[in-house]
């Protein structure tokens, strides 16, 4: 009987140096993964993107996480995400991924497309039109390459956890109108809606 009690004591003790054996190795587990995530949020885009664009089809998108904060106020940095396609004909509004500079990728939506000095109102697959680009976030400026250079077309954004797709959603659309519509008040917009984004107004009431 003692034995028995002995071997079972044993056994109990072996399950608990188990069990918190496991739980140390599981949180260096996730550790090692947080710290991962860590160093590819931190992977340069001219290594980075190159890799994404060798994976892209025209059928399955490749979500990339959005960076930088040149399509405000729709998509944010390192929160949002773009559903990302090869493209098969692109007109003015897209949302591309385009190589404007050796390995210099901007995902802006396309202000104009021109060929010969002709603008194109309708889609264009002339990989020699030079394509206008304008960050929603840039009040002004704007940059410019070719069609054959444009690498993505983005069709759909994950923003807030929410799915929308650029060709549907009814959301996009009016937002898209009003934002190319009121160029002459987007330094304005994009002020406002920085202070309210960023919760400077409450901030600077309190002092």
């Amino acid at each position: 009987m003692i034995y028995a009690i002995l071997v079972l004591a044993v056994l109990a003790l072996l399950a608990v140096v188990f069990f918190f054996v496991r739980k140390r190795d599981l949180q260096r587990e996730k550790l090692r993964i947080k710290q991962e995530m860590a160093k590819a949020n931190q992977f340069p885009n001219e290594k980075w993107i190159p890799l994404i664009c060798e994976y892209l089809s025209d059928t399955k998108p490749v979500i990339l996480k959005l960076r930088g904060n040149s399509m405000r106020p729709f998509l944010e940095s390192d929160r949002d995400h773009g559903f990302l396609l090869l493209p098969k004909g692109l007109k003015k509004g897209d949302v591309v991924l385009a190589e404007i500079a050796d390995k210099h990728f901007v995902l802006h939506r396309i202000d104009s497309i021109t060929v010969n000095g002709q603008k194109i109102k309708g889609l264009c697959d002339n990989p020699e039109a030079d394509v206008t680009l304008r960050g929603d976030g840039n009040p002004v400026g704007t940059e410019s390459c070719k069609l054959k250079n444009v690498r993505a077309i983005c069709v759909k954004v994950r923003k807030n956890n929410k799915i929308y797709d650029l060709k549907t959603s009814k959301r996009w659309k009016i937002y898209s109108w009003w934002w190319t519509h009121t160029l002459f008040m987007r330094r304005y917009q994009l002020a406002l809606y920085k202070l309210l984004w960023r919760h400077e107004l409450p901030n600077r009431w309190k002092h």
